[in-house]
Order: C-alpha cells, then structure tokens, then sequence
C-alpha cells in the first residue's frame, strides 16, 4: 500500500510539473534582492529606476512596493538596438507586507542592444501604464 501511495504521488507531481501547474511564475532576472544598488539615488515618489552595474554588460532596475512581495520580471525583450522592455508580473505571495521597499533586480544586458543609450521600459502585467527609463 505504501509503494502505490508513494509511486502515485510521484506520478501526480511529474504530471503537475510537466503541465505547468507552478504558480510562481519564472523570473528572467539573474538575482533579485531588497535595496538599492550602491550609487544609485532612488525613492518610492519617483516611481522605478534604472541603473548600469557593469555598463554594457549588466543592469538593475529598481521596483517598489511590499517587500514581502515584489514584483517578479517575466520577460525581458529588446526592441530595437538600443530599446528593451523588461514586464513585471503580480508576486504569488499572499498575504503581503503593507510597507514601501525598493526590490532590485539584476539582468545581463541581451546581446541585440548595441547602441547607447539604452532606453528600458518597465512594464507591468496588471496594469496599462509604462514607464521609459534611460541607461546613460
């Protein structure tokens, strides 16, 4: 009886992962963490930042909200040579924190941004507004 239990929880756990039932959804970002990268001037009034780590190799932008559920960065997209978007979905998390704290979240620059400036549009899944930052 313990074989049968354990084999059709197996069964039932590679059916849920080969079908997709996480519900975390995957982050495109190679590290995230709570703060503000060193230098960079930010605060929860002027909304998302955007600032190089390693100019031309790697970047961080800067979201706010609830530091028990940030933002999660789904997709990270170029769009032209020098223009990505990068789109925040919802955080899983619930119950949520109600404070105000800066999440950083760090990506490799994709190879099809060549030109600089870069422009990096932060959006977002559940709602309409964006907001365009420039990587000087």
């Amino acid at each position: 009886m313990k074989r049968w239990r354990i084999s059709s929880i197996g069964v039932a756990l590679a059916v849920c992962v080969l079908a997709g039932c996480s519900a975390t959804p995957a982050s495109v970002a190679y590290a995230t963490r709570s703060g503000v990268p060193a230098g960079l001037d930010a605060d929860p009034l002027s909304g998302p930042a955007v600032t190089w780590l390693e100019e031309g190799e790697t970047f961080a932008t800067v979201t706010w909200g609830s530091g028990s559920c940030p933002p999660v960065p789904t997709i990270l997209s170029p769009e032209a040579m020098n223009r990505l978007a990068v789109t925040f979905a919802p955080s899983p998390n619930d119950p949520c924190t109600a404070d105000m704290a800066p999440i950083t979240h760090e990506f490799e620059l994709p190879d099809e941004i060549t030109d600089h400036p870069v422009t990096v549009e932060i959006r977002y899944e559940d709602r309409p507004e964006s907001v365009a930052l420039v990587l000087e």
